[in-house]
């Protein structure tokens, strides 16, 4: 079942109605076949206009999710954040990542794709073994929207297996690939009781610094916030400037005073 296509025709069908309605109040009933006819399309129009740009904001926020539990901050008074990492895992970078943490006597979490879980097992395992908080990434990291339920349901569950395997006992928490999400994915997250989290800080998201660790650095030492999700990509090839700067992120916040926690830790606090 599509929940994004159905949601999205009936909110164009309701909206729509709704408008013409209020134009027949406000002008007046006309018996003119071809006014009636331009008044159904101007509403039809004008709601699919709203809608699309509604969905667009919707699909793409890091706060609002209209099913199930989600976050992207949590709202504390103590000095902590989580180190968050997407994509990956990779065999070629784990070591360092891992050196890096235990170095900050930190822990991450991993948000891991399940065909990259799948083709790399002994990185995934490494994690694991390192004490590291493993999330669910999706299976293709494809983006949810405008997909069925079973889609959802097939991604989440089967990087869920992956990890399970790599035997990894703890909570799993999901974050949607891109951030993308709309009817669909929040309702199997809400009808398995499964929390997605986001983030409020994405610095090497921003093309502008994504290539300085130093910038990148900088933009977080001077957004951070008791409770901030830290969302970085440090796996591919083209991800050195995001290595480079996870122990310079460590080292500034530390001296800002802050503790490094997982995820589920985080949510402890709520």
């Amino acid at each position: 079942m599509n929940l994004d296509v159905l949601g999205c025709i009936l909110a164009v069908v309701v909206l729509a109605w709704l408008l013409w309605f209020l134009w027949n109040v406000v002008r007046g009933y006309t018996r003119s076949r071809a006014t009636r006819i331009l008044r159904v399309l101007v509403a039809f129009v004008v709601a699919l206009v709203l809608v699309g740009w509604g969905a667009y904001w919707l699909m793409d926020s890091r706060t609002v999710q209209v099913l199930g539990d989600h976050v992207s901050r949590v709202d504390t008074t103590r000095k902590v954040v989580a180190l968050t990492f997407d994509d990956g895992p990779d065999d070629a970078y784990v070591s360092d990542i891992i050196g890096d943490l235990q170095r900050a006597q930190a822990k991450g979490t991993f948000y891991v794709i399940g065909s990259e879980a799948a083709a790399h097992p002994d990185a995934l395992r490494a994690l694991v073994a390192a004490g590291e908080e493993i999330g669910n990434h999706t299976y293709d990291h494809r983006r949810l929207v405008f997909v069925s339920t079973t889609t959802v349901r097939n991604e989440v569950s089967r990087t869920d297996a992956l990890i399970r395997a790599a035997g990894y006992t703890g909570r799993i928490t999901v974050r949607p690939p891109y951030a993308k999400k709309l009817l669909s994915y929040p309702f199997e997250m809400a009808a398995g009781g499964r929390i997605t989290v986001m983030w409020d800080l994405e610095p090497d998201s921003k093309s502008s610094i994504r290539n300085d660790p130093r910038a990148m650095t900088r933009c977080v030492v001077d957004n951070v916030r008791p409770g901030s999700i830290i969302e970085l990509h440090p796996w591919s090839p083209g991800n050195a400037a995001t290595r480079k700067a996870i122990p310079m992120i460590e080292e500034e916040l530390r001296r800002e005073g802050y503790a490094f926690v997982t995820v589920s830790q985080l949510l402890a606090l709520r």
